[in-house]
C-alpha cells in the first residue's frame, strides 16, 4: 500500500520529468523524442479532465455535508449546489442537441442561434450541403416579422447546421445564456468592481512615505496614474510654461519612459528570479525532495 501511495507516484513523476527535459533539449537528431513534447500535453489534458470531474464530485460532497450538518453558512452551500446542478444540466442538454434533432430537413423551421449564442431567429431551411471540410451547412431564410420588408425576409443566409435548434433546445439555450450572462457575468463584474476599492485602499497604505524607496515608489506610481487619465494632458500643458525645462515635463512621455525602462527592468529581474525558483521547485519534485503533491507527506 505504501508503494502505491508514495513510491509509485515518485517513480512516475521522476520518469515523466526526465523525459520532458530530454525532449525539450533534444534536436532534430531525435525526432521521436522531440515529438513527446506534443504528446505529453495531450495526456495532461486527459488527466485534467478526470481531475475536473473528481473536483466536481468533491465539491458536491463537501457542500452536501455542510447542508446536512446545518453548519454556519450552509445557505451559501445550498445556493452553490443549485447553481452548479442547474448550469450542468443546461450545459449537457444544449451540447446534446443532435440527440434530439439528429437530422436537418429542408423546408422545416428552426431557431438559428447567433455565433455568440446571445440571440436567435426563426428561419426556414431551403438547402443543405457539406462544406470543404465535410461539415454540414444549411441555407436558411428568416421568417418575416412585423415591420420587416418582404425583400429582406427572402435573403438567403448560409450557416453551420449545428447552429440550428428546435424550439425546446432554443429555449434551453436562452435560459442558459440568461443565467450565464445575466447572473454569473454580472456577479463577476460586481466582484471586480469591489476589488478596485480594495486595491485603492491597499495602494493608499503602501504609498505612505517612510523611506526613500517608498518615496520613489509613490512618485513613480503617481506619474503613471496621472499619465493614464485626461487630467495628465492638462497638467503637461501647465508645466510647459515653465522656462527651459517646461517642454520636457510631458507627463505622457515620462510615464512611457518609466514603463519602458525602470519598470521593464524590474519585471525582467522578477521573472528571472521566478523562473529560477520554478526550476528549483521542479527539480525538487522530480527527485522526490518535495512530496507535498502526495497529500502533504513531506
Amino acid at each position: 500500500m505504501l508503494f502505491i501511495k508514495r513510491t509509485l507516484p515518485l517513480i512516475i513523476t521522476f520518469i515523466t520529468g526526465i523525459i520532458m527535459i530530454v525532449a525539450f533539449f533534444s534536436g532534430p537528431a531525435l525526432p521521436s523524442v522531440k515529438a513527446l513534447e506534443d504528446t505529453f500535453p495531450k495526456w495532461i489534458q486527459i488527466i485534467m479532465s478526470f481531475t475536473m470531474l473528481l473536483g466536481a464530485f468533491s465539491l458536491l460532497r463537501i457542500n452536501l455535508n455542510k447542508i446536512s450538518r446545518k453548519v454556519e453558512g450552509w445557505g451559501y452551500s445550498m445556493t452553490l449546489i443549485i447553481g452548479f446542478l442547474t448550469m450542468a444540466v443546461l450545459g449537457f442538454l444544449s451540447g446534446s442537441w443532435p440527440m434530439f434533432e439528429p437530422q436537418v430537413n429542408v423546408g422545416d423551421k428552426y431557431w438559428l442561434v447567433a455565433e455568440d449564442s446571445m440571440s436567435d431567429r426563426h428561419v426556414t431551411v431551403v438547402a443543405s450541403s457539406l462544406d470543404e471540410e465535410g461539415n454540414s451547412v444549411v441555407d436558411v431564410v428568416a421568417d418575416p416579422v412585423a415591420g420587416q420588408e418582404a425583400a429582406d425576409a427572402k435573403v438567403v443566409e448560409r450557416a453551420p447546421a449545428y447552429r440550428l435548434k428546435g424550439t425546446f433546445m432554443a429555449w434551453i439555450n436562452s435560459v442558459q445564456q440568461v443565467l450565464f450572462v445575466g447572473v454569473f457575468k454580472s456577479a463577476q463584474a460586481t466582484m471586480f468592481s469591489l476589488l478596485a476599492f480594495f486595491v485603492a485602499s491597499a495602494s493608499f497604505r503602501a504609498f505612505r512615505v517612510k523611506s526613500k524607496e517608498a518615496g520613489l515608489l509613490m512618485g513613480a506610481a503617481f506619474i503613471v496614474m496621472l499619465g493614464n487619465v485626461p487630467i495628465g494632458n492638462l497638467v503637461s500643458r501647465v508645466l510647459a510654461y515653465i522656462p527651459i525645462i517646461g517642454p520636457s515635463l510631458d507627463i505622457a512621455l515620462i510615464k512611457e519612459w518609466i514603463l519602458t525602462y525602470p519598470s521593464s527592468a524590474a519585471q525582467s529581474a522578477i521573472l528571472v528570479g521566478a523562473m529560477l525558483g520554478y526550476i528549483s521547485a521542479s527539480m525538487k519534485i522530480i527527485f522526490g525532495v518535495e512530496r507535498s503533491h502526495l497529500g502533504g507527506e513531506g
